[in-house]
């Protein structure tokens, strides 16, 4: 069996020479992408401590935390199962920032675009990203899940698709 290492990753190797690069901003995120991109960079943080600890993530983490704080729970497995589905099928290194930089990395507005077509029901878009960075049957299973992810914020009130949204902006 692979390791993660070979199977690709996530990564916080450029942050350095990205810091002064233009991009979105945290701060021009609607709440709702807010959340995920602070998913996205809570789940890097604890997948590299896994990673250099070689022992299972303990029952209670700062991910589960913040899911269980924000009411949304329920949406923590379908996100996980989506993240780990693109860790291992994506062939590369994800670049995913540290939680206080202040840019947006292509691959961090990628998965909230992503996010924003599945909660906006654009399933064919969807798909055709997901299967062009995955493979079809990677792409399949990440495509439930990240809609049942994207669903359940949709139904806490947390919108990924507004056109007013910096990530929706890119989608309209």
């Amino acid at each position: 069996m692979k390791s993660l290492r070979d199977r690709g990753r996530a990564s916080f190797a450029r942050d350095r020479a990205t810091e002064g690069s233009r991009g979105p901003r945290p701060i021009d995120l609607s709440v709702g992408e807010q959340f995920v991109l602070w998913a996205l960079r809570q789940w890097q943080c604890e997948l590299t401590a896994w990673e250099s600890d070689g022992a299972f993530p303990a029952a209670e983490s700062g991910l589960r935390d913040g899911f269980r704080a924000a009411g949304l729970l329920e949406a923590l497995p379908e996100f996980a199962m989506a993240m780990d589905g693109i860790l291992f099928s994506i062939g590369r290194t994800l670049e995913i920032h540290r939680p206080p930089h202040s840019t947006v990395s292509r691959d961090e507005a990628v998965f909230i675009a992503l996010c924003g077509l599945a909660q906006a029901d654009l399933g064919r878009p969807l798909s055709a990203s997901l299967n062009g960075m995955l493979g079809a049957e990677a792409a399949e299973v990440v495509r439930a899940r990240l809609t049942a992810f994207a669903t359940i914020l949709g139904g806490a009130g947390l919108d990924l698709a507004s056109a007013q949204s910096a990530m929706g902006r890119r989608l309209h």
